[in-house]
């Protein structure tokens, strides 16, 4: 890089000198309208392409040419390449003797480049580029000595390049992009001097049918060149500034040492919106940031292509973070090696976006991060603090939370504690999160004390209708695309809860599950739960809220819509005021999973006026339900049994006359007394019949024709009592 950049200004420094000669030469030996046809011959001949210019004038110190232009290959009816208003160069004549150069002027005014990249991959000014039979050799001779510098004092007054244009098009991807209206202004140039330079241009960009970008830049430097002397040369950056819609950039710093670079940086980003965004992100939520400033100090090496960042900052108002370490560039692939600090104050987040309004957040997060190239850049470790975080999300308000979040990697994050107040009551957590082969491995232990919302956070499933929420339930996984697979244990307990809904003096669940998914189809493991004493108000809008809720009360919800069709109130109310709830004394779940089968080992659910017990299986694959459900009014003590077919969302079910009715007559004859029925035996037989005449009247008449023998001594007991499992509105249809 060094030895390229001392090339270029020796370079320079010898064509002057080789051009004030050749002025000299060619003013005597060639007149401008003879030089200008063998320029013309030259681009046809050899360059295949058309040029143009409508003067060349010659003196002792100059050159000047106007209005130049070449064409595209060929000629000017495939386009223009290059063109240029005027060319100028002036240099005095008597430093020459010196071994100075001394340049009056460098002028550039109007010059034009359109390069184009065609469809088939080649650009438009390949041809102008020679083929070579070779790569050229590396000059393998000795590096000149560091502190060689120039023979020649190169010294320039006025350097200046007017409204020129760069433009590029790619006629693949339909992309343009072009640097426009560039402006250099370079005065009082020296080799050996500090010197001032400004710098004005506009970039463009914009791909095929999307819009326009286009950023004004302005740069002032001042440059010290140091006679060649690259290790004490520098550039002093006096400003960089940039802007695009409301935001502005600005930058200052410099480099020095250009053999091993050392740089300072530090800038300021202001006016970031969502509104610069609408024209690629137009659904953005209103946000807008406060100043952000940067900063960096870093060092590089050339011959190793590496660098060191000693300090990388960036911060607003009381966050920031910070960074430091080293990166490579020498391999296809970029290596690092860098740490990074973080602090954040959740508070200040308000004061930038009405996103969070309403959430009020505070407290602090901090972290300190470590991140390598290694594993395919996963290798990021580190740990998060929460400080006394705070936040709100109707209805639910966590405040004085607190704990250490610990990053083994990018898929191996862990928390030993973290504990606060949820809704005003304690909560402790850990929890752990392992992805294996893309499947997430999570583990959870929560223990809340009391858990009370006035209502369920509203989601966006919620404005959905019903029906779609059925359909997405019951639409095979195939349809859904790919599912992400979860393995889950989870160990939960939940003290009094009060709950739309819903309401429980406890709350125990207990999960170890593979194969978790939205579908459950190869689902396997165990989920065993336990509700204490309490109450569902309303069962269908309590399942909706929740999948795993739902999971969980699926035989019960099941059951009660089953009997619902058979016309039998399982869940009849104690009294009117608790009509439509289902008060329980004890819930209890032990469900296995296994290829996404769910057997139910255990489902009992206890009511002080009836017993469920349900056994069977539910299969998520096929959706279909195989379960029987033995119902117990406490007043009988004789269950009612239940077969459900059907499908998850659509259960359908039939009474088990043989099994219901020989329940029944077992009842009344293992009484000690003979000939002595209870009243509330009776009651539950005259149900069964009731019920069973309604909904499944042929399925009852064979069923009773086959016990006829047995139930006989019942026959009288049987007929007319029905009331205990109907509905109340049976009575009516009588």
């Amino acid at each position: 890089m060094k030895k390229l950049f001392k090339l270029l200004l020796k370079t320079v420094i010898v064509l002057a000198v080789l051009g004030v000669a050749a002025l000299v030469a060619l003013r005597i030996m060639f007149p401008p309208e003879k030089i200008k046809t063998i320029a013309l011959d030259y681009a046809k001949n050899t360059l295949h392409r058309e040029i143009t210019f409508d003067g060349l004038s010659f003196n002792l110190i100059g050159v000047t040419l106007d209005n130049f232009a070449m064409s595209e290959a060929e000629t000017f009816q495939a386009g223009t390449f290059v063109k240029a208003d005027k060319l100028a160069v002036k240099v005095a004549l008597k430093p020459l003797f010196k071994k100075r150069v001394e340049i009056a002027t460098v002028l550039v005014d109007g010059l034009n480049v359109n390069v184009v990249k065609q469809k088939d991959g080649t650009f438009n000014f390949d041809s102008l580029i020679p083929a070579s039979s070779q790569e050229k050799q590396e000059d393998k001779t000795a590096p000149e000595a560091e502190s060689e510098t120039s023979a020649f004092v190169l010294l320039a007054e006025k350097i200046a390049v007017n409204n020129c244009n760069f433009n590029y098009k790619d006629l693949q991807t339909g992309m343009t992009a072009g640097v426009e209206r560039l402006n250099v202004e370079i005065n009082g140039l020296d080799l050996d001097s500090p010197f001032d330079t400004k710098i004005s241009f506009t970039t463009e960009f914009k791909e095929k049918n999307g819009p326009a970008v286009s950023v004004p830049v302005n740069i002032a430097l001042r440059v010290f060149l140091a006679n060649l002397d690259l290790k004490q040369a520098y550039v002093t950056v006096n400003n960089i500034s940039a802007n695009y819609k409301t935001v502005k950039f600005a930058l200052k710093g410099g480099v020095k040492d250009f053999t091993a670079p050392v740089a300072d940086f530090s800038g300021t980003l202001s006016g970031i919106n969502n509104q610069i965004f609408a024209d690629f992100l137009p659904d953005l939520p209103n946000f807008s940031l406060p100043v952000i400033n940067m900063n960096v100090q870093a060092s590089a090496d050339l011959d190793k292509s590496t660098a060191v960042i000693q300090n990388a900052g960036l911060s607003v108002q009381n966050s920031g973070l910070t960074a430091k370490g080293t990166v490579g560039w020498a391999s296809v692939s970029p290596t690092y090696n860098v740490t990074a600090n973080l602090n954040a104050d959740l508070a200040q987040l308000v004061q930038m976006t009405d996103v969070v309004d309403g959430f009020n957040p505070a407290g602090v997060i901090s972290g300190a991060f470590k991140a390598t190239d290694k594993n395919n850049g996963q290798d990021v470790s580190g740990t998060v603090t929460l400080t006394d975080i705070s936040a709100m999300y109707d209805p639910v308000t966590i405040s004085k939370t607190s704990g250490v979040i610990k990053i083994t990697s990018i898929n191996d994050v862990s928390c030993d504690k973290l504990s606060g107040l949820l809704n005003g009551e304690k909560f402790t957590t850990s929890f752990s999160y392992k992805n294996i082969k893309d499947v997430m491995n999570i583990v959870l232990k929560l223990d809340l004390d009391k858990l009370t919302l006035a209502s369920f956070p509203q989601s966006a499933a919620e404005e959905e209708p019903a029906q779609n929420d059925e359909k997405a339930d019951s639409q095979p996984a195939a349809e859904m695309g790919p599912e992400t697979f979860m393995n889950v244990k989870a160990d939960v307990k939940v003290g009094e809860i009060r709950v739309p809904y819903f309401r429980a003096e406890g709350f125990d669940l207990n999960a170890d599950l593979k194969n978790v998914s939205g579908s459950m189809t190869k689902t396997n493991g165990t989920v065993s739960f336990t509700l204490h004493p309490g109450a569902v108000t309303d069962l269908d809008s309590f399942v909706k809220e929740n999948k795993i809720v739902k999971i969980l009360l699926l035989p019960i919800t099941i059951v009660r819509k089953v009997a619902g069709v058979l016309n039998i109130d399982l869940f009849p109310a104690q009294n009117e005021a608790q009509k439509g709830e289902i008060t329980y004394t004890k819930a209890e779940g032990v469900y296995t999973f296994k290829n996404g089968v769910m057997n139910l080992d255990k489902t009992t659910f206890d009511s002080k006026l009836t017993n469920i017990n349900a056994k069977g299986t539910a299969n998520f694959s096929t959706n279909a339900l195989d379960m029987k459900v033995s119902a117990t009014v406490l007043t009988s003590q004789t269950p009612i049994v239940i077969k459900i077919g059907g499908t998850i969302d659509n259960p359908s079910g039939k009474l088990d006359v043989l099994n219901t009715v020989g329940s029944v007559v077992g009842g009344i004859l293992n009484y000690k007394t003979p000939g002595k029925v209870v009243s509330g035996t009776a009651q539950t037989a005259g149900a069964v019949a009731s019920g069973a005449v309604k909904t499944t009247g042929e399925v009852a008449k064979a069923g009773a024709d086959a016990v006829k023998g047995t139930v006989n001594a019942a026959k009288d007991t049987l007929k007319g009592i029905g009331s205990l499992f109907k509905k109340k509105d049976d009575s009516t249809n009588k």
